[in-house]
């Protein structure tokens, strides 16, 4: 679970795939993980979810990988959420010079493999949970936020960030954390929270 001061995340593991079954999934975790029984959780015409009523509709975001799912609440904001699973073979200097900030891609370049990868897979998380919140996702690219100056904050886990407004981003709070999980690869979450 990660969770901030005004939000939470709940990992649900053996989601089988479809819209219908990660919604009912991703509503049953948080129901448990929060004790309420009223999060409704429905779809938008684009297909991204939304809260029914008390709740804001952007309370809720959802984001799976393989079997995996990550459901993020906020019972009082705009909230975003991403999970990834680590890979060997992700070309993360690559995919980082071509979409991240100058700052970042050098701070990925200068890295080992290993340890590349796991910044890459860091603000990769970051940025997309953050960009959830727009209600845009990556869509635009994942260029914002810049979070170079917060690369140190990033690399521990369960460290509340704070990130200014800017651009088409509102003032954040991003929680991220690694997991190891047994017979798995590394996970990584990220939860962004509208400050």
């Amino acid at each position: 679970m990660l969770q901030s001061a005004a939000a939470v995340a709940v990992l649900v593991s053996g989601v089988v795939d479809g819209t219908a079954q990660r919604i009912e999934a991703a509503q049953i975790a948080l129901r448990q993980c929060t004790g309420r029984g009223d999060i409704l959780i429905g779809q938008r015409p684009s297909g991204r979810p939304r809260l029914a009523l008390p709740y804001p509709e952007l309370a809720v975001s959802l984001s799976h990988r393989a079997d995996l799912l990550l459901a993020a609440f906020s019972p009082i904001g705009d909230v975003g959420a991403d999970i990834e699973i680590d890979a060997p073979d992700i070309e993360a200097h690559r995919v980082a010079t071509d979409h991240f900030s100058p700052g970042e891609a050098a701070a990925v370049a200068r890295a080992g493999e290993a340890t590349a990868r796991d910044l890459f897979l860091r603000l990769w998380v970051a940025k997309e949970a953050a960009l959830k919140v727009s209600g845009r996702g990556v869509f635009d690219g994942v260029g914002e936020p810049d979070l170079a100056a917060h690369l140190d904050r990033l690399a521990h886990d369960g460290a509340e960030i704070q990130i200014a407004a800017r651009g088409r981003l509102p003032a954040l709070t991003l929680v991220l954390r690694r997991l190891a999980l047994p017979q798995r690869p590394s996970i990584y979450c990220g939860l962004a929270v509208a400050a």
